[in-house]
């Protein structure tokens, strides 16, 4: 299923990419887009443009889609939204939130970045917008615009569903793949702090609850 193309170099100075004027193999593209729906619960446009993306994104750093051994351990993606393209990115790559090999950075975009953290290349591709209207006249006896959109994607060019530039991702040593800073006490709690989460406040290392940066609020018990 995974075909490995070769890489495009990428500019001295980032820019727009020339995109290929024809879509990957459809057997390649279904047969993602089948397991990404079973793992996210049903079949939406988003899941076919989170595997069209990253089958484009890793071919043009060089490698297949889904990821093999060893670049699996080197490759880090970044989704821009929380919806159902990031699963169908992660179940498509094999990259995994939970081996921070896959970041969500939720700016509310149908986009993504893949990062080869061994050469330091990095592609970021952006959904265009014209293929939602090019989907209804390719399939103008589709009553469901949903449906139309789900088939067009899987044979649009790429060139027509995404913008794509190279650019550069910054990560620190403690934040590449596989890299676990060490756990730090708070100093407020006690509690432990992992992952790189210290909040250091006034000399102080706390953790998010204790800086007053936590996601919640706490409430008295209900009676």
């Amino acid at each position: 299923m995974s075909t490995v193309p070769s890489p495009i170099p990428a500019p001295p100075a980032a820019g727009p990419l020339v995109l290929p004027d024809q879509a990957p193999p459809l057997a390649q593209v279904e047969q993602l887009v089948h397991a990404s729906a079973r793992i996210h619960g049903h079949l939406c446009p988003g899941q076919v443009i989170g595997v069209r993306m990253s089958i484009l994104g890793l071919g043009l750093l060089g490698f297949g889609c889904p990821l093999g051994m060893p670049e699996i351990k080197h490759i880090v993606g970044f989704v821009e939204i929380e919806r159902c393209l990031a699963d169908a990115v992660a179940v498509a790559t094999g990259l995994r939130f939970g081996r921070g090999s896959l970041r969500l950075v939720n700016q509310g975009l149908l986009a993504a970045t893949f990062l080869d953290t061994v050469s330091g290349r990095a592609v970021r591709l952006v959904s265009r917008e014209q293929p939602r209207q090019t989907a209804l006249e390719m399939y103008p006896n589709e009553s469901n615009p949903h449906t139309a959109q789900v088939l067009a994607y899987r044979v649009m060019p790429d060139a027509a569903l995404f913008d794509a530039q190279w650019v550069r991702v910054p990560l620190a040593p403690d934040q590449m793949p596989g890299v676990r800073p060490p756990k730090v006490p708070c100093m407020g709690c006690g509690v432990l702090i992992r992952s790189g989460q210290v909040h250091r406040v006034d000399g102080r290392d706390l953790c998010a609850l204790c800086a007053g940066k936590a996601y919640f609020l706490p409430v008295t018990p209900p009676q």
